[in-house]
């Protein structure tokens, strides 16, 4: 490998593998909000130890803690969850939903990266590998992704962390989401820019 194609090979591996970890993390950071959200509001409702609420939660992958993150959302504001705080909430549960679905495809895929034929210059997309059985017997799932896929998806954890935090701060404050997301051209719940 020539000295040219060598840096190329480091400098764009480099940044695969810090965007997939940057995802990793940021994906974690939902997570954490959910607990968080979920913590508070036990505490909020009288819980004296917030020990304990971390106690039940601690260990809790993304699927349950976001069960249980909708539900204790619903417990907490009750019949005054109306229709449209409802959708507001839906909307941010499906995101959360899909995040955690990519996350378990990204993180449980074998990636290669930096692989290339010999005389390829570019090694910024990237190739995971997924086998998964099923009826017909097993699939072979391939998936390219460059660093920008990685990107997204960690905008989208950000967004996502963001939004928790925002539904958290709402129950905590007493007042409707309606009145702190927009809902965009997607039907997605956003919080409102430079809110």
């Amino acid at each position: 490998m020539g000295p040219e194609r060598s840096e190329k090979y480091l400098a764009q591996t480099e940044e695969l593998y810090a965007a997939i970890g940057r995802f990793a993390v940021k994906f974690e950071h939902v997570v954490h909000r959910m607990h968080a959200c979920v913590a508070s509001l036990l505490i909020a409702s009288g819980l004296k130890n917030d020990a304990l609420a971390n106690a039940v939660l601690a260990g809790l992958t993304a699927d349950p803690m976001l069960t249980i993150f909708r539900a204790v959302v619903f417990e907490y504001r009750g019949d005054s969850l109306d229709a449209p705080d409802r959708k507001i909430l839906d909307n941010v549960v499906t995101r959360v939903r899909k995040l955690i679905e990519s996350r378990n495809d990204v993180i449980h895929r074998t990636w290669f990266v930096g692989w290339a034929a010999e005389s390829d210059t570019d090694f910024g997309e990237v190739m995971g590998w997924k086998f998964k059985n099923s009826g017909k017997g097993v699939e072979f799932r391939p998936l390219h992704f460059t660093r920008a896929d990685f990107d997204t998806l960690s905008v989208r954890a950000d967004e996502l962390s963001a939004a928790v935090g925002r539904i958290d701060g709402c129950l905590l404050m007493g007042t409707t989401f309606a009145k702190n997301f927009v809902v965009d051209e997607q039907g997605n719940a956003q919080i409102p820019a430079g809110g």
